[in-house]
């Protein structure tokens, strides 16, 4: 089977994936939106998002590759049964992932944003040191990030919780599943950190119901999706003392409005959705490696089931 690519994205990247994509499979012919001379020939497009009424403008479109690993955007519930959606997986993502996630939880378990206030206020004022094992953190989502994130914080020593819609073992890590998180694991959760993807069952799953489970002093890290977060739920607990510190990657909408009450908070600690990005050297080999298996008959790695929506 002949391919017809169509790519939607930042020129940079475009020209690097088109590269290793003519290096490996020089059968397969790639077009850059919004160029495309035969809009009937094209069997897959390459982007974060489509363009409007995609489907019509390509009535033989088999496949969408998210160059992210998130699909949330593409509505995949609503995709028709013969569209493949495939998500990115690469290892650098969850590389990236676990060093950012690693860093905040090491400020968070070391108090570093407690000596910065008190470095403000010229306060010499040492505090006692938890050990990691004395330390509980809960995972929500582990899938391919989350599971990595898991095994990182556990191989330190933390007490490491998980929580998936489906079962799940982990080695070294304690897993819940179901509906919703648990009373139980939230109950014991030192440092609550959401990698859940977006779906219709995550979305405003922050809120205060679910924050007000966490014991008193915990502590938050998103780098899921940030309309999974009720901003106000958050802002509500703490102020309340109840949540003691909020460290963000994501948000709703993005970017964050300068006017965004986020912004000047002293307990949360905003970066702009950094915490893992798509590299575009690795990437590239990802893309040729599924085009590989697409062209061989297999299943593509990252192949999204639309309905879960992951």
């Amino acid at each position: 089977m002949a391919l017809t690519l169509l790519y939607k994205g930042p020129a940079e990247r475009g020209e690097c994936w088109q590269q290793a994509v003519n290096a490996a499979l020089p059968e397969v012919r790639w077009f850059t939106w919004p160029e495309v001379p035969e809009p009937e020939a094209v069997d897959a497009i390459i982007t974060w998002t489509v363009p409007d009424n995609y489907q019509q403008q390509f009535p033989n479109l088999k496949a969408i590759f998210s160059v992210g690993a998130g699909v949330d955007q593409f509505a995949p519930a609503s995709l028709p049964s013969h569209l493949k959606l495939v998500r990115m997986i690469d290892p650098s993502i969850a590389t990236q992932m676990q060093t950012w996630v690693l860093t905040a939880v090491m400020m968070l378990h070391r108090d570093i944003f407690r000596y910065q206030r008190q470095q403000h206020q010229n306060l010499w004022q040492p505090h006692s040191v938890k050990l990691p094992h004395e330390c509980t953190i809960s995972i929500l989502g582990l899938g391919e990030l989350g599971s990595q994130v898991a095994y990182t914080l556990s191989g330190l020593g933390f007490a490491v919780q998980g929580y998936s819609r489906s079962t799940k073992q982990l080695p070294g890590v304690l897993t819940f599943s179901g509906d919703t998180p648990s009373a139980e694991m939230l109950g014991n959760t030192d440092i609550l950190i959401s990698l859940l993807p977006l779906t219709a069952n995550t979305k405003g799953i922050l809120d205060a119901e679910l924050l007000a489970k966490l014991p008193k002093g915990a502590a938050l890290i998103n780098a899921g999706r940030g309309e999974q977060l009720v901003a106000d739920d958050l802002l509500f607990h703490l102020d309340a003392g109840h949540i003691s510190e909020a460290i963000m990657d994501v948000f709703d909408p993005e970017p964050l409005p300068k006017s965004h009450p986020f912004w000047d908070h002293p307990n949360i600690h905003i970066t702009p959705h950094i915490a893992s990005v798509t590299r575009n050297d690795t990437a590239a080999l990802r893309l040729v490696e599924n085009l590989q298996l697409w062209l061989a008959g297999k299943t593509m790695t990252g192949e999204v089931d639309k309905l879960r929506g992951y």
